[in-house]
Protein backbone atom coordinates (compact mmCIF):
# COMPACT_ATOMS: atom_id res chain seq x y z
CA UNK A 1 0.00 0.00 0.00
CA UNK A 2 3.29 2.59 0.36
CA UNK A 3 3.07 3.15 -3.18
CA UNK A 4 -0.50 4.26 -3.81
CA UNK A 5 -0.37 7.89 -2.65
CA UNK A 6 0.62 9.71 -5.66
CA UNK A 7 0.84 13.62 -6.94
CA UNK A 8 0.09 14.96 -10.51
CA UNK A 9 2.30 17.98 -11.55
CA UNK A 10 1.10 21.09 -13.37
CA UNK A 11 3.59 19.85 -16.06
CA UNK A 12 1.62 16.46 -16.14
CA UNK A 13 4.73 14.28 -14.38
CA UNK A 14 3.74 11.85 -11.20
CA UNK A 15 5.36 12.00 -7.87
CA UNK A 16 5.39 8.98 -5.45
CA UNK A 17 4.47 10.26 -1.46
CA UNK A 18 6.53 8.56 1.01
CA UNK A 19 3.82 7.71 3.93
CA UNK A 20 4.68 6.67 7.31
CA UNK A 21 2.85 3.68 7.75
CA UNK A 22 0.90 4.74 10.91
CA UNK A 23 -1.36 7.31 8.69
CA UNK A 24 -1.44 5.05 5.56
CA UNK A 25 -4.75 3.88 6.70
CA UNK A 26 -6.07 7.18 7.35
CA UNK A 27 -4.71 8.87 3.72
CA UNK A 28 -6.22 5.44 1.76
CA UNK A 29 -9.27 6.41 3.60
CA UNK A 30 -9.53 10.24 2.44
CA UNK A 31 -10.19 8.62 -1.07
CA UNK A 32 -11.04 5.20 -0.36
CA UNK A 33 -14.48 5.87 1.63
CA UNK A 34 -15.77 8.23 -1.57
CA UNK A 35 -13.99 6.70 -4.34
CA UNK A 36 -15.88 3.67 -5.19
CA UNK A 37 -19.33 5.64 -4.21
CA UNK A 38 -18.41 8.46 -6.59
CA UNK A 39 -19.37 6.11 -9.53
CA UNK A 40 -21.06 3.00 -7.98
CA UNK A 41 -24.36 2.09 -9.50
CA UNK A 42 -24.87 5.22 -11.24
CA UNK A 43 -26.17 5.66 -14.82
CA UNK A 44 -23.26 6.78 -17.02
CA UNK A 45 -23.61 9.65 -19.23
CA UNK A 46 -21.16 10.46 -21.86
CA UNK A 47 -20.31 13.98 -21.10
CA UNK A 48 -21.13 16.35 -24.82
CA UNK A 49 -21.66 19.43 -22.74
CA UNK A 50 -25.26 19.29 -23.21
CA UNK A 51 -26.58 18.07 -20.15
CA UNK A 52 -26.49 18.33 -15.94
CA UNK A 53 -26.60 15.03 -13.83
CA UNK A 54 -29.21 13.97 -11.36
CA UNK A 55 -27.84 12.53 -8.40
CA UNK A 56 -28.04 8.75 -9.58
CA UNK A 57 -25.77 9.64 -12.48
CA UNK A 58 -22.37 10.48 -13.35
CA UNK A 59 -20.30 12.12 -16.25
CA UNK A 60 -17.63 10.21 -18.10
CA UNK A 61 -15.20 10.83 -21.14
CA UNK A 62 -13.32 7.77 -22.43
CA UNK A 63 -9.74 8.58 -22.90
CA UNK A 64 -6.63 7.18 -22.19
CA UNK A 65 -4.12 8.39 -19.57
CA UNK A 66 -1.23 10.01 -20.45
CA UNK A 67 2.21 8.07 -20.82
CA UNK A 68 3.31 9.57 -17.33
CA UNK A 69 1.58 7.67 -15.86
CA UNK A 70 2.32 4.26 -17.41
CA UNK A 71 4.65 3.06 -14.31
CA UNK A 72 1.58 4.24 -11.36
CA UNK A 73 0.32 0.39 -12.20
CA UNK A 74 3.79 -1.05 -13.61
CA UNK A 75 6.51 0.43 -11.46
CA UNK A 76 5.62 2.38 -8.84
CA UNK A 77 8.54 2.40 -6.37
CA UNK A 78 10.39 3.42 -9.49
CA UNK A 79 8.28 7.06 -9.65
CA UNK A 80 10.46 9.78 -8.52
CA UNK A 81 9.33 10.92 -4.86
CA UNK A 82 7.19 14.13 -4.36
CA UNK A 83 9.83 17.28 -3.48
CA UNK A 84 7.36 19.84 -1.20
CA UNK A 85 10.21 22.46 -2.09
CA UNK A 86 10.53 22.05 -6.14
CA UNK A 87 7.60 20.41 -7.60
CA UNK A 88 4.17 22.11 -8.31
CA UNK A 89 1.28 19.89 -7.56
CA UNK A 90 -1.70 19.87 -10.05
CA UNK A 91 -3.76 17.23 -8.20
CA UNK A 92 -3.24 14.27 -5.48
CA UNK A 93 -4.55 10.64 -6.50
CA UNK A 94 -4.92 7.21 -4.89
CA UNK A 95 -4.18 4.49 -6.92
CA UNK A 96 -5.94 0.46 -6.04
CA UNK A 97 -7.05 -1.96 -8.18
CA UNK A 98 -7.01 -0.69 -10.78
CA UNK A 99 -8.41 2.51 -10.59
CA UNK A 100 -7.29 6.20 -9.89
CA UNK A 101 -8.94 8.16 -7.07
CA UNK A 102 -8.44 11.96 -7.99
CA UNK A 103 -8.82 15.46 -5.73
CA UNK A 104 -8.06 18.53 -7.36
CA UNK A 105 -5.52 20.48 -5.42
CA UNK A 106 -4.37 24.05 -5.46
CA UNK A 107 -1.97 26.72 -3.66
CA UNK A 108 -4.58 27.00 -1.02
CA UNK A 109 -3.79 23.81 -0.21
CA UNK A 110 -0.32 24.25 0.31
CA UNK A 111 1.24 25.30 3.84
CA UNK A 112 4.14 26.89 3.46
CA UNK A 113 5.79 29.96 5.16
CA UNK A 114 2.18 30.48 7.13
CA UNK A 115 1.88 30.39 10.90
CA UNK A 116 0.13 27.13 11.09
CA UNK A 117 -0.53 26.14 14.49
CA UNK A 118 -1.37 22.36 15.77
CA UNK A 119 -2.80 21.53 19.02
CA UNK A 120 -0.99 18.89 21.18
CA UNK A 121 -1.20 17.82 24.92
CA UNK A 122 -3.31 20.64 25.73
CA UNK A 123 -0.69 23.36 23.80
CA UNK A 124 -0.29 25.01 20.44
CA UNK A 125 2.69 24.19 18.48
CA UNK A 126 3.19 26.26 15.40
CA UNK A 127 4.18 23.71 11.95
CA UNK A 128 7.91 24.48 11.35
CA UNK A 129 8.40 22.39 7.93
CA UNK A 130 6.43 22.83 4.62
CA UNK A 131 2.38 20.68 4.62
CA UNK A 132 -0.39 20.20 2.43
CA UNK A 133 -4.00 19.74 3.12
CA UNK A 134 -5.53 16.48 1.83
CA UNK A 135 -8.77 16.75 2.00
CA UNK A 136 -11.81 13.60 2.33
CA UNK A 137 -13.44 12.82 -1.16
CA UNK A 138 -12.66 12.63 -4.56
CA UNK A 139 -13.30 14.75 -7.91
CA UNK A 140 -12.99 12.66 -10.62
CA UNK A 141 -12.26 8.53 -10.90
CA UNK A 142 -10.44 6.80 -13.54
CA UNK A 143 -10.92 3.35 -14.44
CA UNK A 144 -11.45 1.20 -17.27
CA UNK A 145 -10.59 3.88 -20.10
CA UNK A 146 -13.46 5.85 -18.77
CA UNK A 147 -12.69 9.51 -17.16
CA UNK A 148 -16.18 9.58 -14.50
CA UNK A 149 -16.48 13.23 -13.28
CA UNK A 150 -20.13 15.11 -11.70
CA UNK A 151 -18.17 18.95 -12.11
CA UNK A 152 -16.94 19.87 -15.65
CA UNK A 153 -14.92 22.63 -13.91
CA UNK A 154 -13.56 20.54 -11.60
CA UNK A 155 -12.93 17.32 -13.64
CA UNK A 156 -10.94 19.97 -16.02
CA UNK A 157 -8.65 21.18 -13.20
CA UNK A 158 -7.28 17.74 -13.50
CA UNK A 159 -7.42 16.95 -17.14
CA UNK A 160 -7.52 18.90 -19.88
CA UNK A 161 -11.37 18.13 -21.37
CA UNK A 162 -11.53 21.06 -24.07
CA UNK A 163 -11.42 18.84 -26.31
CA UNK A 164 -14.24 16.94 -25.82
CA UNK A 165 -16.60 20.02 -25.22
CA UNK A 166 -15.75 23.85 -26.12
CA UNK A 167 -17.05 26.84 -27.41
CA UNK A 168 -16.78 27.62 -31.29
CA UNK A 169 -13.75 30.18 -32.64
CA UNK A 170 -13.85 32.44 -34.51
CA UNK A 171 -12.87 29.98 -37.59
CA UNK A 172 -15.90 27.82 -36.38
CA UNK A 173 -18.31 30.88 -36.52
CA UNK A 174 -17.39 31.58 -40.09
CA UNK A 175 -17.48 28.28 -40.91
CA UNK A 176 -20.74 27.92 -39.58
CA UNK A 177 -21.94 30.92 -41.83
CA UNK A 178 -20.99 29.48 -44.69
CA UNK A 179 -23.40 26.33 -44.23
CA UNK A 180 -26.01 26.07 -46.81
CA UNK A 181 -29.02 25.79 -44.15
CA UNK A 182 -26.92 29.40 -42.67
CA UNK A 183 -27.78 32.87 -43.41
CA UNK A 184 -26.13 35.74 -41.10
CA UNK A 185 -27.16 39.11 -41.38
CA UNK A 186 -24.17 40.63 -39.78
CA UNK A 187 -21.02 38.34 -40.00
CA UNK A 188 -18.32 40.59 -38.40
CA UNK A 189 -21.50 41.34 -35.44
CA UNK A 190 -21.58 38.06 -35.39
CA UNK A 191 -18.21 36.85 -34.64
CA UNK A 192 -18.52 38.59 -30.99
CA UNK A 193 -21.11 36.29 -30.09
CA UNK A 194 -20.99 35.31 -26.54
CA UNK A 195 -19.65 31.99 -25.04
CA UNK A 196 -23.20 30.64 -24.73
CA UNK A 197 -23.94 30.72 -28.49
CA UNK A 198 -20.53 29.77 -29.09
CA UNK A 199 -21.34 27.03 -27.43
CA UNK A 200 -24.85 25.86 -29.22
CA UNK A 201 -23.08 26.05 -32.27
CA UNK A 202 -20.32 23.87 -31.30
CA UNK A 203 -22.92 21.24 -30.16
CA UNK A 204 -25.23 21.63 -33.59
CA UNK A 205 -22.29 21.62 -35.67
CA UNK A 206 -21.12 18.15 -33.67
CA UNK A 207 -24.76 16.57 -34.57
CA UNK A 208 -24.51 18.18 -38.10
CA UNK A 209 -28.70 18.02 -37.62
CA UNK A 210 -28.71 21.38 -40.52
CA UNK A 211 -26.85 18.73 -43.08
CA UNK A 212 -29.96 17.21 -43.82
CA UNK A 213 -32.61 20.12 -42.64
CA UNK A 214 -35.44 20.84 -44.27
CA UNK A 215 -35.66 24.70 -43.11
CA UNK A 216 -39.51 25.18 -44.24
CA UNK A 217 -40.09 22.59 -41.56
CA UNK A 218 -37.77 24.24 -39.26
CA UNK A 219 -39.44 27.35 -39.72
CA UNK A 220 -43.19 25.92 -39.09
CA UNK A 221 -42.21 23.50 -36.11
CA UNK A 222 -40.84 26.89 -34.42
CA UNK A 223 -44.23 28.58 -34.33
CA UNK A 224 -44.88 25.72 -32.22
CA UNK A 225 -42.64 26.79 -29.34
CA UNK A 226 -43.14 30.73 -30.62
CA UNK A 227 -39.62 30.69 -31.68
CA UNK A 228 -39.13 32.86 -34.75
CA UNK A 229 -37.34 31.52 -37.32
CA UNK A 230 -37.64 33.74 -40.82
CA UNK A 231 -35.76 32.25 -44.43
CA UNK A 232 -34.64 34.35 -46.57
CA UNK A 233 -35.11 33.77 -50.65
CA UNK A 234 -33.01 30.63 -50.35
CA UNK A 235 -34.57 29.52 -47.80
CA UNK A 236 -31.75 29.54 -45.31
CA UNK A 237 -32.16 30.89 -41.66
CA UNK A 238 -31.79 33.85 -41.23
CA UNK A 239 -29.91 34.76 -37.77
CA UNK A 240 -30.54 38.65 -37.08
CA UNK A 241 -28.21 41.08 -35.31
CA UNK A 242 -30.07 40.34 -32.50
CA UNK A 243 -28.10 37.85 -29.41
CA UNK A 244 -31.24 36.53 -27.39
CA UNK A 245 -33.27 35.38 -31.48
CA UNK A 246 -30.26 34.23 -31.96
CA UNK A 247 -29.89 32.31 -28.61
CA UNK A 248 -33.24 31.20 -29.07
CA UNK A 249 -33.21 30.08 -32.69
CA UNK A 250 -30.01 27.82 -31.78
CA UNK A 251 -32.03 26.06 -28.26
CA UNK A 252 -34.76 25.38 -30.92
CA UNK A 253 -32.09 23.30 -33.52
CA UNK A 254 -30.33 21.94 -30.80
CA UNK A 255 -33.85 20.09 -29.61
CA UNK A 256 -33.65 21.93 -26.45
CA UNK A 257 -37.49 22.44 -26.55
CA UNK A 258 -39.98 19.87 -25.95
CA UNK A 259 -43.34 19.33 -25.22
CA UNK A 260 -44.89 17.47 -21.82
CA UNK A 261 -46.16 14.21 -22.98
CA UNK A 262 -49.04 14.45 -20.78
CA UNK A 263 -50.09 18.04 -20.10
CA UNK A 264 -48.70 19.03 -23.72
CA UNK A 265 -47.29 22.31 -22.29
CA UNK A 266 -44.30 23.37 -24.37
CA UNK A 267 -40.86 23.46 -22.35
CA UNK A 268 -37.13 24.49 -23.25
CA UNK A 269 -33.95 22.71 -21.17
CA UNK A 270 -30.38 23.33 -20.97
CA UNK A 271 -30.50 19.59 -20.10
CA UNK A 272 -30.79 16.90 -22.50
CA UNK A 273 -30.47 13.16 -22.64
CA UNK A 274 -31.89 10.87 -25.81
CA UNK A 275 -33.66 8.17 -24.45
CA UNK A 276 -34.49 6.68 -27.48
CA UNK A 277 -34.20 7.21 -31.57
CA UNK A 278 -37.94 7.08 -31.86
CA UNK A 279 -39.88 4.47 -33.88
CA UNK A 280 -38.92 3.39 -37.12
CA UNK A 281 -39.13 5.45 -39.87
CA UNK A 282 -40.14 8.84 -37.50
Amino acid sequence: MADNFLAMLEDGSVRRINLLQNIENSIRDSFMNYGPKFVGDKDEIEFDGNYKIDVDEILYVTMALPDTFADVAANAIGIPVLDIEQDKIKALFWYEGGSYYFQNFDARKMLRNRNVLFYSNQTFDKLSSDAFIVDNGVHAVYKEGKFYFQSYPNANRIFNLSGFYQAATNEDLTLFGQHDCVSISDPIWFLQSNSVIRKQITLLQKSALLDEADTKKIKRGAKKFNVVVELDGDDKIIFPKDRKACKEILFYLNENYYEGPITKKHYRTNSKRAVNNGPEGA
